[in-house]
């Protein structure tokens, strides 16, 4: 049992699972709702992994266990988003790869004030939409107004990724992750187009505009 490799449905089944904890929706018809399998399938591969431990019942609600928790790999990533461009997909796709199921964090309007000194052309709501839309993304969340590291306490990924142009957020994982002391492994990744940026294009289109 200790060594005992999931299948791919039963994978999938501990994703959708985990999926429905964060959103509190934990019943079967949420399950059933999210894979084609049908009811007497999922039945029986969830009692399966009752027996395996990695799932638990509560009031015919179905609830990750740590030992479950274990066997999906969790990725998180988080960015501005207003300005979908190549560099996004890229970014997005390389996240999804590194795990089981990718979270991404949409920064907040305010926040998106302080730190670029504008206001974001699409809402919080769009920009949260539209990221929600790309077949990478699993599940899109709004970021925290206050403290910028609490939804990654909350989600405890095993993988946080940042864009090839978010060097200077490396030190200041590191130093979250060690200070909570979570597990987190903090990857850097690159970009086959570094020169296409959200502030690239919006300073570049009011140019085209100006002229």
């Amino acid at each position: 049992m200790v060594n005992y490799e999931i299948n791919k449905i039963e994978r999938k089944l501990l994703i959708i699972i985990y999926k429905n904890n964060l959103l509190e929706k934990n019943s079967l018809t949420n399950i059933q709702k999210q894979t084609d399998l049908d009811k007497i399938n999922i039945i029986n591969n969830l009692y399966n992994l009752k027996l395996l431990k990695l799932i638990k019942e509560s009031n015919n609600k179905y609830f990750l266990t740590k030992k479950g928790r274990k066997k999906i790999k969790i990725v998180f990533t988080g960015g501005v988003y207003d300005i979908i461009h190549p560099g996004h997909i890229y970014t997005l796709k390389k996240s999804k790869q590194q795990g089981d199921f990718l979270i991404v964090s949409i920064a907040r309007d305010e926040r998106v004030k302080k730190n670029k000194g504008r206001t974001a052309i699409n809402s919080e709501r769009k920009r949260k939409t539209l990221v929600s839309s790309i077949k990478y993304v699993d599940h899109a969340v709004l970021g925290s107004k206050g403290e910028i590291f609490k939804i990654v306490k909350k989600i405890k990924p095993d993988i946080i990724t940042i864009g090839y142009d978010q060097t200077h957020k490396l030190k200041k994982l590191r130093e979250l992750v060690k200070k909570y002391e979570l597990k987190i492994r903090i990857m850097k990744l690159d970009s086959p187009i570094p020169h296409v940026k959200s502030s690239y294009l919006i300073k570049n289109n009011v140019h085209k505009n100006k002229n």
